[in-house]
């Protein structure tokens, strides 16, 4: 599953299964007659019975790479400037565009001439380059904005702007961190904290003045301070699993760190990096600095008793290999702890801060708002219905209550404090209303008032002005008669007054702040609006010039058309609901089409895209002859309302279900073309873990004919203990009452109900006095507990080093579903973790299709081993 609350573009990312040209069956082959065994539908019926594989192809994924061009600006400001730079490739090719704001339009030019610089590289590395598709994409400016660096096959290039000349820098020294005349930290835009700009290869973390930084070896801390030269170890007590930083160059390590990544063998110079990394010993820790360069803050995790989890990977040589790593599961007793420990400069060692109040609480947002004498934190327990921010006095070691939240059947989840100004004012998020929204606390607590009001979803603080203290925020659902989820941006007074819309325009908006937040960078698209990219007033919104927009004229060669945005009504009748429907391209309205809908359960995204995208795995699925829906559902998105947001707290498995149904009936009563005696579904992670419910969870087993459920959490009592208790809810009991419990034949948390149910055992509360007397109980549906109820045609698809969602949950369900003596289709993935790679994600886009193609069209064709 897409878990602890990934972003929506990682969902994708794991759904972008690879369809190549090569090894696709041609449309000639694809002519025959399906054997007698095939199901075949009535062509009377006027229903789509071949599958369209000539149409498919042409919009497979490495057709479509080369011709989906960039989709908006990324700006990169040079310094604290409001100039900026981006790269733009379309149909005439790549290049860099440097861009001078002003009010009345600024002026935008090539950054370097493409020509100048491919006709000096090819010189200097005597390979030849063409100037309209130069080999980086990546460039960072010097400091004094003279010229730049960039990197090609290991190779360091420097370019003067002034002279236009390019000179060769050599290979980097393995292990060395960035030069420091170099503008990393700024190549983002983004706010950054102290310190120097942390990179792979640098393992000093700077202080805010770069007079000191701090760095990890063999689990334990060094402090060094720069004028001096002293290096000083100010821990002692490190050891493996309670650790201040450790590389492990194990070969277990190496392979769950690919895993983890997603992605192994990147190039020669990702391979030089992690050689950098097995020799020097030195890693850099995530320390947080004090503004005043005293202090050192540091969230240490304790997972000495966590239980071990293992793989193994056969595919290693010269023998299988066993992969073993700490994992927390819902319920354990035993989780990570995580401590606060400080390092004062001067002091010989870093002490550990008693903070604690809860069993098993997790810290979060550890922050020096002034100097080094008090740190600020938030805590948060483990249920996660309670939080508190409190500050912690260095010198006593006092700490004081600065607020708190609460919620109940539901979980919370904070942003990051952000200050009006340094020692002043602070903005909480809170959804105590119903709605999350930002209220402006007094630097020592207590509630001024709220900063943003209403009944939309205030997501995120994009820049704040401490001189004017305006803050620029973004959120959704506040325009009326537009899609709720597109974004906007908005500026409004510290105060809560003087609320403006800055980027205006029914469309979903991604905008950058510049850095003296004069200008917004804005590129907005709908799915059926292509991406334009303008530069707008920082004040009033006001367009100021039109900077890009996508090309899609080779897309548009090929016959590429949008998906159809779409709303519908929940299966409560009232709650709105959006999509989006792809059709082919060779789309006949007096057919009859199945229909296959794309899932994800959420809760930290809901599976509809707002902005424009290709989308590509849908729209080639589409072209075969389907109909392809992506649609919300009630509990799927944290971007409305916290009602919308937690209706599935606590049942995870069914409640998104009732939703994909009733949008279904509902687009089938507008258009005639929908067949509703065929209906696919398909799904990643947790849209897996959906997949195969609608076929197993009666009447939705009845609804859906066919399912294929790839790399599903199918039993999240054996997923990560964090993300299950936080949406599934725990229930915080004595152990004296459980223990009761148990003697009288009741036990907590019970196989088949929710977190909790069929419990005697009485719920309590946590506080100080109580977090040693309790215990964590849960229980949570499986989809193997429904294995009796499958209908029609199910496949189940892992990778077998899946360190996500473990490869036993659908292992289980597997064996489940044979023990009821069901027929359903396997697929396992050799060496892959919970995103497929390389020909295994081209392979299962195949198979995707096939089977599809073969349970919802009658198109059967497989007479052979060979996939033609």
């Amino acid at each position: 599953m897409t878990f602890h609350r990934r972003r929506l573009d990682h969902v994708a990312g794991a759904l972008a299964l690879l369809a190549g040209s090569t090894g696709i069956v041609h449309a000639q082959a694809m002519t025959q007659s399906a054997p007698p065994t095939a199901r075949v539908v009535a062509q009377s019926d006027a229903r789509v019975n071949s599958a369209n594989w000539t149409l498919a192809n042409r919009f497979g994924a490495a057709a479509l790479r080369s011709i989906t061009y960039t989709q908006a600006i990324q700006p990169r400001f040079l310094g604290q400037s409001d100039t900026m730079f981006y790269n733009w490739r379309d149909r005439n090719g790549s290049r860099f565009m440097l861009y001078v704001p002003s009010a009345t339009g600024g002026s935008k030019r090539l950054l370097f001439d493409p020509s100048k610089m491919a006709e000096q590289l090819t010189l200097l590395s005597r390979k030849p380059y063409d100037a309209t598709n130069l080999p980086f994409q990546t460039i960072y400016f010097l400091r004094n904005h003279k010229g730049f660096r960039f990197t090609v096959d290991t190779v360091r290039y420097e370019w003067t702007l002034a002279t236009e000349t390019l000179k060769s820098l050599g290979r980097p020294v393995r292990g060395a961190p960035p030069p420091a005349d170099e503008e990393r930290e700024t190549q983002g835009g983004g706010a950054g904290g102290g310190g120097a700009a942390a990179t792979n290869r640098d393992y000093r973390n700077f202080s805010p003045d770069s007079s000191a930084f701090v760095f990890a070896r063999d689990h334990n801390l060094f402090f060094v301070d720069v004028a001096k030269g002293d290096t000083t170890k100010i821990s002692t007590d490190g050891v493996e699993h309670y650790t201040f930083g450790f590389r492990d160059t194990t070969e277990n390590r190496r392979q769950l760190n690919a895993l983890s990544g997603g992605q192994q063998n990147q190039g020669e110079d990702s391979e030089e990096q992690e050689e950098a990394n097995s020799r020097d010993m030195r890693i850099r820790p995530t320390v947080v600095w004090s503004p005043d360069a005293k202090s050192v803050a540091f969230v240490r995790r304790d997972q000495r008793k966590v239980k071990d989890l293992f793989l193994v990977n056969v595919l290693a040589q010269p023998r299988p290999a066993l992969l073993q790593y700490k994992y927390t599961m819902p319920g354990e007793e035993n989780v990570t702890q995580t401590e606060l420990w400080v390092y004062r400069r001067g002091e010989a060692a870093i002490k550990p801060v008693n903070v604690r109040k809860w069993k098993d609480q997790t810290l979060l947002d550890v922050h020096f708002p002034v100097s080094g004498d008090k740190v600020r934190l938030v805590r948060r327990d483990r249920p996660q219905r309670a939080i508190d921010f409190i500050e912690v006095d260095l010198a006593t070691g006092a700490s004081k209550m600065l607020l708190s939240d609460v919620i109940e059947g539901a979980a919370l989840e904070p942003k990051p404090i952000r200050y009006l100004k340094k020692g002043g004012d602070f903005l909480w998020w809170s959804q105590k209303t119903g709605w999350g929204m930002f209220y402006v606390y007094g630097f020592d607590g207590g509630e001024k008032m709220p900063l943003t009001t209403g009944q939309w979803n205030v997501d995120g603080i994009a820049k704040i002005d401490s001189t004017t203290q305006q803050v620029w925020v973004t959120g959704q659902g506040r325009e009326p008669g537009e899609q709720l989820y597109q974004t906007h941006i908005y500026r409004v007074n510290g105060n809560g007054t003087g609320l403006t819309l800055l980027d205006p325009g029914n469309a979903h908006h991604t905008s950058t702040v510049s850095p003296t937040k004069r200008y917004i960078y804005d590129t907005h698209s709908r799915m059926d609006v292509p991406p334009v990219s303008v530069v707008r007033d920082g004040l009033t919104g006001r367009v100021i010039t039109k900077l890009e927009e996508m090309d899609l004229s080779k897309l548009n060669e090929l016959g590429f058309k949008v998906a159809t945005p779409f709303s519908v009504k929940a299966a409560d009748g009232i709650t709105e609901l959006f999509g989006n429907v792809w059709k082919p391209i060779d789309f006949d309205s007096t057919k009859r089409y199945p229909v296959i809908a794309y899932v994800y359960p959420g809760p930290q995204t809901e599976a509809v895209t707002t902005g424009f995208s290709v989308r590509q795995p849908l729209l080639q699925l589409a072209q075969l002859g389907f109909i392809v829906v992506e649609v919300g559902h009630r509990g799927g998105s944290p971007q409305r309302s916290l009602a919308y947001h937690r209706f599935g707290y606590g049942n995870m498995r069914d409640y998104a279900l009732a939703d994909k149904k009733s949008a279904i009936e509902q687009l089938a009563a507008r258009h005639a073309y929908i067949d509703l005696d065929r209906v696919g579904i398909f799904g990643h992670s947790g849209g897996g873990f959906l997949t195969a419910a609608a076929m197993l969870l009666p009447p939705y087993n009845d609804f859906f004919k066919v399912g294929w459920s790839e790399s599903g959490n199918h039993d999240n009592n054996i997923y990560n203990q964090n993300w299950s208790e936080w949406n599934h809810g725990v229930r915080v009991v004595s152990k004296e009452d459980s223990a009761r419990a148990a003697r009288g034949g009741a036990t907590a948390g019970s196989r088949g109900g929710p977190a909790g149910a069929g419990s005697a055992a009485r719920e309590v509360a946590q506080d100080s006095t109580n977090y040693d007397g309790v215990r964590f109980d849960i229980r949570i549906p499986t989809n193997d507990e429904l294995a009796g109820n499958l209908k029609g045609n199910l496949a189940l698809i892992t990778g077998d080093l899946d360190n996500n969602v473990h490869p036993g949950g659908t292992i289980k369900l597997a064996n489940a579903l044979m023990r009821a003596n069901k027929r359903f289709d396997y697929f396992v993935y050799p060496g892959e973790p919970h995103g497929y790679r390389g020909i295994y994600s081209t392979y299962n886009q195949r198979m995707l299709m096939e089977y599809f193609a073969e349970h919802l069209l009658g198109d059967y064709y497989r007479s052979n081993a060979e996939i033609r």
